[in-house]
């Protein structure tokens, strides 16, 4: 039994690791490129399914995951429930169906059996595209410590990967192939996503993980080469940050620093990390220094008045308008296009597409409503208490786990990170990392 366990185990790693290559090569675009998207689906389901297997077979719980599957259930049942075909006598009374209604009206169509999403299709492919992030977190859990840390090492490499793709990028003309995706931020560094704010929040999100992974309490072979990896990419990050040029990534990158280095601090108890410690923060205020002196102007450029990027904030009070209208059950996930190009004011119309919200937490309450704003709000709490436990007395990658899930959901407030496939899967990894949190090392369970 113990050897089919360790077998299980294996093949999970293997399929987490296909996953995790695919969402990262083929999953940094939010909307484009369906057929991306669909072959990052198909790669998890395999990983899913053994995931199911391994948990209804072993049947056993921590204390941290029967909370955690709760909410993936609730999250699981949104789009399911919206796609759920109502009577016309029943949805045609639902708050926010009035244009729907009108326009069957002025076809001179009879109401028929729909549902209440606004946006059938596109809340379809949200929820297929809630697949991967199931996989990987139900497979999380039944990881090694050892595992773990070699798939944090696989983001990383990934992340890598990016970084020298966006070296060419920059040094490209417009157009050139080293641009993964037609739309997308043209003469900037994106690395393997189509929109460079998803790029920084990606190198964000993964600093933690770095200094995780150069942890002074790490004791095995050839952890130095380990330890200079994990410092590099945090300083190379912090300079690639400068040279993207995306406000979220410019006013997190200390806060990113600051988190990495707290894991680094914590995860030895505070007695023989400070040298390091010393050498990364020092490194990374060199590097800091560098990007100011070179690229101060372009960088506060971004933060002027005449940026495009201003049209959020005049269009959030219309979004937050449309947003109370279909309350208290949301217009439906994927629907924010609809919804929004039926109260955009002529004078947001403009060249540019303004295709989400971003701010996903009014994104959320738009397309799920009060319930959706619950269950975040659930979400949070068990966020806090999974996180306690980690830095009181996890390891360190459930300490990174913690930290960058705050900085994508700190993302979140400016942009729509989590509307990406890969952010998805790294936020429904360490999401994964804290449900196996209970005390002790903190990490995934030994073999």
């Amino acid at each position: 039994m113990r050897q089919g366990k360790a077998a299980d185990t294996d093949w999970l790693f293997v399929l987490a690791g296909v996953l995790v290559t695919a969402a990262v090569i083929l999953g940094g675009a939010s909307r484009e490129n369906p057929l991306r998207l669909a072959i990052v689906e198909l790669c998890a389901l395999p990983l899913g399914a053994l995931a199911i297997h391994r948990i209804a077979r072993d049947g056993d719980r921590r204390r941290n995951t029967t909370f955690a599957f709760i909410l993936l259930g609730l999250v699981i049942a949104v789009p399911l429930l919206q796609l759920l075909p109502l009577p016309p006598q029943w949805w045609t009374r639902l708050p926010g169906q009035a244009p729907r209604v009108e326009a069957l009206s002025l076809a001179h169509l009879a109401p028929s059996w729909l549902p209440m999403s606004l946006a059938p299709d596109e809340t379809a492919s949200m929820a297929l595209a809630l697949i991967p992030p199931v996989a990987i977190f139900l497979a999380t859990p039944s990881l090694t410590v050892d595992q773990v840390r070699r798939l944090a090492w696989l983001w990383i490499a990934l992340a890598s990967v990016g970084l020298l793709l966006g070296v060419a990028q920059i040094a490209a003309p417009a157009g050139s192939p080293a641009y993964p995706y037609q739309t997308t931020n043209l003469g900037s560094l994106v690395g393997l996503f189509a929109n460079r704010n998803h790029e920084a929040g990606f190198l964000l999100a993964l600093a933690p993980f770095a200094a995780a992974l150069g942890s002074p309490a790490t004791r095995r072979r050839g952890i130095g080469p380990a330890r200079a990896a994990s410092g590099l990419f945090i300083v190379f990050s912090v300079v690639a940050l400068g040279v993207i040029r995306s406000r979220a990534g410019v006013l997190l990158a200390g806060p990113a620093v600051l988190l990495a280095l707290a894991v680094l601090w914590r995860d030895d108890g505070g007695r023989r990390g400070w040298r390091l410690v010393a050498a990364i923060g020092g490194a990374v205020i060199l590097a800091a220094g560098a990007v100011a002196a070179f690229g101060l102007t372009p960088i506060l450029a971004r933060f002027g008045p005449q940026t495009a990027g201003e049209l959020r904030f005049e269009a959030w009070p219309y979004v937050a308008a449309a947003a109370r209208s279909s309350q208290p059950l949301g217009s439906g996930l994927g629907s924010f296009d609809r919804v929004f190009q039926a109260v955009e004011p002529l004078k947001l119309v403009a060249v540019t597409y303004f295709n989400h919200a971003h701010n996903d937490y009014l994104e959320l309450w738009l397309e799920t409503g009060w319930i959706g704003a619950a269950i975040l709000c659930l979400f949070i709490l068990w966020l806090v208490g999974s996180s306690y436990r980690a830095w009181r007395s996890g390891g360190g990658p459930a300490r990174a786990a913690s930290a960058a899930i705050l900085l994508m959901m700190a993302e979140s407030t400016l942009d729509y990170p989590l509307r990406t496939e890969t952010l998805m899967v790294l936020f429904a990894f360490c999401c994964g990392l804290l449900a196996t949190t209970t005390g002790g090392n903190g990490e995934a369970r030994q073999r």
